[in-house]
């Protein structure tokens, strides 16, 4: 029974630990004091009272001990009790540190759902997340992409995974299992067949996690549009045909100019 509890004991974090001894110190100092000198600390509550004022260094002086036992006690008290505190508000903000790091550098695992995912960080993707969050107020976007050191806009809802959207992993920390729609922008560090080619294995890994999530995916060339059809994909985005389109209509406006 004692080895079971100390296994769930140690399997809690840090912060929770600590936090038990701390309330327990606490009771146990309060009713020690209680004990030792009943005519100051008339109940166990006034003991844990005068605990909890005297190990947050506010001391109040409406309880002192009197006898040289209490004062013993109160000196062992200070000595340990102080010294958890101090160690648990430090822990609470090495933790939070550690958090907002983890936040900051695409670490942090998104618990929310119905989000929308874009995946690979450019100038397009920069401009549907401004154009997305003037349209939709209270919905959040989950960016992925492994070019990145940190998160490119630090916004409320806008959360960074850094890592492969191929890869499960970061696919997991960006829940994709609850998320409503992906956006897949082609990589801009590759060429446009290698673009292409690296978009229908994320197209792959992501509807095999989230068969229901609505897939856009933007494909630079001709050839891999029927494998992105085949695998599910809901809109494709011909960016080459687009510009191409444009730049003749431009070039036809000029020419009737003439």
């Amino acid at each position: 029974m004692v080895d079971w509890l100390l296994f769930r004991f140690f399997r809690r974090s840090v912060i929770t630990r600590l936090l038990f001894i701390i309330t327990f110190l606490v009771i146990l100092f309060g009713t020690i004091m209680h004990i030792a000198e009943p005519q100051t600390f008339f109940t166990i509550f006034d003991g844990i009272w005068w605990v909890v004022i005297t190990i947050s260094t506010i001391g109040y002086g409406d309880f002192v001990p009197d006898t040289v036992i209490g004062k013993l006690i109160a000196m062992l008290l200070i000595l340990i009790g102080t010294g958890f505190i101090t160690t648990y508000f430090v822990s609470l903000a090495t933790i939070a540190v550690s958090k907002e790091n983890a936040y900051l550098e695409g670490n942090l695992k998104f618990l929310g759902e119905g989000h929308l995912i874009i995946i690979g960080w450019n100038e397009r993707a920069r401009l549907v997340i401004e154009e997305y969050k003037k349209a939709f107020h209270e919905e959040v976007i989950v960016l992925i992409d492994s070019s990145l050191k940190k998160n490119p806009m630090i916004c409320d809802r806008l959360h960074f995974i850094k890592g492969s959207a191929s890869d499960s992993n970061t696919l997991s920390l960006a829940n994709l299992s609850k998320a409503k729609k992906v956006l897949i922008t082609a990589d801009q560090h590759t060429t446009e067949e290698q673009a292409d080619m690296q978009t229908i294995v994320t197209l792959v890994a992501i509807r095999g996690a989230n068969p229901s999530a609505y897939l856009i995916a933007e494909l630079l060339t001709e050839k891999h549009i029927r494998n992105a059809e085949t695998i599910g994909i809901n809109e494709i985005i011909k960016t080459n045909e687009l510009i191409s389109q444009l730049m003749h209509e431009n070039i036809f406006v000029t020419k009737l100019k003439e």
